[in-house]
């Protein structure tokens, strides 16, 4: 795959990924801001806004015919968090112009679109209409509050939000439902204005064209001005001097129990890798955990670690029966502290290593994986391959993970005590 960099303007770059491998082409445009409780809930309900029409198809429909007239090509906007920034993201994904039977120029269809939803919205009397800001309003909360029937996703989020509750990355990616109800048409504007001048642009292109023609067809649809390109950064904190424990009663019968690391390490470090196998030979199908805490012990019903690079955060997560919890916790600090003691075997080792090597492998295979991997990699500077990442892990040793491993301190454990009826 041949990389490809533009800079189109100051605080605006190009990153053109070439890969003939596949059928479609995939562009992702992304605004970088702070994650912040006073914007992010603006953030999020002006994608929502955003993609549902603009000012040249001002109803959804309209919308929808001038993408299928595309070969249904798809746009949407989002948002995503990748440490203590959020990202503004709007993505365009269209068949390659060579699988058209008319020789249509599917791209520069698509990209006007694009265009057309980031610069050129739907106003009356220069705001958003406020039939559409109320009815995504509604659409927003419903997806905020829906978390809450999640109850593993609701108890990590939780877990998070106790956690690093003075830092921003305790902050709701979609938002917060106190501070959207309180959004006007005329403040949404206001924060658009800012949002489309103001934060750095990046913009990823996976694909056969030729990246001067992409280049130069960002040119003429994606007018954005220049700006400050600077890169936000995420603390990465060490545990509190004590384990915070915290408990919350849920209507489920399962409780669901997330323990709350601090690693002291992120993507930036030089031995990420042993961190990374840390998770693995704990989190793989033959890992410490499944293996003793569920297998042998019969503690949980799932219990797998998720590691956040960026922040430096180890969450272990489990469902298990409210009155096993200690032995839970207990089970579950035993695996981590052998791993500090160096007890891997060679059969653990191995099968995470062939984890990690088989994710990195996968990458390739998906547009998506792809943007993701450099997305998150240039935003905080890196410069880093799969295949170099997966040369990487393949010299990692045992004695490496152990050493990365003793950095893993406790901070918080939460559990979401279930006793009710629901699921």
């Amino acid at each position: 795959m041949q990389i490809k960099d533009y800079t189109l303007r100051e605080g605006v770059g190009l990153t053109v990924l070439s890969a003939d491998k596949f059928k479609s082409n995939l562009m992702i445009v992304e605004l970088r801001c702070p994650l912040k409780k006073e914007t992010a809930t603006h953030n999020s309900l002006l994608t929502n806004v955003l993609s549902r029409c603009c000012r040249q198809y001002p109803t959804l429909r309209q919308f929808n015919v001038a993408l299928e007239e595309l070969y249904a090509a798809d746009l949407d906007a989002y948002v995503s968090k990748i440490g203590e920034v959020q990202k503004i993201c709007f993505k365009l994904s269209c068949i390659e112009n060579r699988y058209t039977y008319d020789g249509a120029d599917v791209l520069a269809g698509g990209m006007r679109l694009l265009g057309e939803m980031i610069f050129n919205p739907l106003l009356e009397d220069g705001v958003f209409p406020l039939n559409v800001v109320e009815s995504e309003k509604k659409n927003l909360k419903e997806e905020i509050e829906a978390i809450k029937n999640d109850k593993s996703r609701y108890a990590l989020n939780r877990c998070v939000k106790n956690m690093c509750g003075d830092e921003p990355y305790s902050v709701a990616t979609a938002g917060d439902v106190e501070v959207l109800s309180a959004i006007t048409p005329e403040e949404l504007k206001q924060s658009y204005d800012v949002l489309i001048a103001t934060p750095p642009v990046s913009i990823y292109f996976v694909g056969r064209e030729e990246p001067d023609k992409v280049r130069d067809y960002c040119n003429k649809y994606l007018p954005f001005t220049a700006r400050s390109g600077r890169l936000f950064n995420t603390e990465v904190r060490g545990a509190g001097t004590e384990v915070k424990h915290i408990t919350e009663s849920s209507d489920a019968v399962q409780s669901r129990l997330c323990m709350g690391f601090r690693t002291g390490r992120s993507i930036k470090d030089e031995d990420y890798s042993a961190l990374l196998l840390a998770c693995d030979v704990l989190g793989s199908p033959s890992g410490k955990l499944f293996v003793n805490v569920r297998e042998k012990l019969g503690l949980c019903y799932y219990c797998h670690p998720l590691l956040d690079g960026v922040k430096g955060l180890l969450i272990v997560s489990a469902g298990i029966a409210a009155e096993n919890r200690g032995k839970t916790e207990e089970a579950v600090l035993k695996q981590i502290d052998d791993l500090k003691q160096g007890n891997i075997s060679e059969s653990e080792l191995k099968s995470a290593k062939a984890a990690a090597l088989n994710a990195y492998r996968e990458i390739t295979d998906s547009p998506s994986a792809i943007i993701g991997w450099y997305s998150t990699r240039r935003g905080l500077g890196l410069d880093l391959t799969p295949d170099q990442m997966a040369r990487i892990i393949e010299k990692t040793t045992a004695e490496d993970i152990a050493r990365a491993a003793r950095d893993i301190v406790p901070d918080t454990f939460y559990m979401l005590e279930g006793g009710g009826t629901q699921c």
